[in-house]
């Protein structure tokens, strides 16, 4: 009788286990808490040209050593502020961005540059369905053009990442596509897709562990007849269950593309990316 009973018994735990490992994953803002978040960037980009010799000479005299390689570096901290839940379900926020530096070094040659959105506040207020409606823009160096794209990708991109609707359990595995942009100076920029495959690979302490696997592709929606663009990368986050928030991710990616400016020169680039971002919540 004893043996039985122990044997129901680890069978129970067994099931409460397996039933504990299976999260719905929601990203979401609470009221009357505060999220600080610190993110780095970083990129190498090497260049070559193929083109005539005239051609190549001609680059060489502007000072450029080939290939041409260069280092950037972006840092930036943002404090979002959220309010008490109101009669409506509604609360308020207020979004704070600390200095974003970039440092690019090109040939050698090494700038920084402080951007425009240093020290800017961003109000407004999460409704019930947890979207983030911008009332006021705050910020002396912000064009209206700025203002306009701020508003437009704040309120229409509330989320990085969509994880599906059913709850996951270890083991299984979601995507989620991104675009990305790459500028190109005196071109048009360089439109890509970014599919990410996030696999679940632990739950514990309250939190979630993912591996990424991300490959690249051109957005075929977009007219680039004369772009190869091909990489894969990985990267791991953190989703804090309690929470409801991502609250680490470090990702890595490099990225080869082929750009052909005009019959007499092309370029090929070597792109890796790094990407960190860690969020405390108070």
């Amino acid at each position: 009788m004893i043996k039985n009973l122990t044997f129901i018994l680890l069978i129970l735990i067994s099931i409460t286990s397996c039933a504990q490992e299976s999260v719905i994953f929601k990203t979401k803002f609470k009221p009357s808490k505060k999220y600080k978040t610190q993110v780095k960037t970083t990129s190498h980009t090497e260049i070559e040209f193929i083109a005539d010799q005239e051609i190549i000479d001609r680059i060489k005299s502007q000072g450029i050593e080939l290939p041409m390689i260069t280092e950037s570096e972006t840092n930036m901290a943002t404090d979002i502020n959220t309010q008490n839940l109101d009669e409506n379900g509604e609360f308020s926020a207020t979004m704070e961005y600390g200095k974003m530096i970039t440092t690019k070094t090109i040939s050698g040659k090494t700038t920084t540059e402080e951007k425009p959105y240093s020290g800017m506040k961003i109000l407004g207020k999460y409704d019930i369905q947890n979207k983030f409606k911008i009332d006021t823009i705050i910020g002396d160096k912000v064009s209206q053009q700025m203002r306009n794209v701020l508003k437009t990708t704040l309120e229409s991109v509330q989320q990085a990442i969509e994880f599906p609707e059913k709850p996951m359990k270890v083991g299984e595995s979601f995507n989620s596509e991104i675009p990305m942009t790459i500028p190109m100076e005196g071109m048009n920029p360089i439109s890509v897709k970014i599919n990410m495959e996030y696999l679940l690979t632990e739950i514990k302490n309250g939190k979630a562990f993912f591996d990424i696997k991300q490959t690249v592709g051109l957005d075929i929606s977009q007219e680039q007849l004369n772009v190869v663009a091909s990489g894969t990368g990985t990267g791991i986050s953190e989703f804090d269950i309690k929470e409801n928030y991502l609250t680490k991710y470090k990702s890595k990616l490099p990225m080869d593309m082929t750009i052909k400016v005009n019959e007499k020169m092309t370029m090929k680039m070597k792109i890796t990316t790094t990407s960190e971002q860690n969020v405390v919540i108070e």
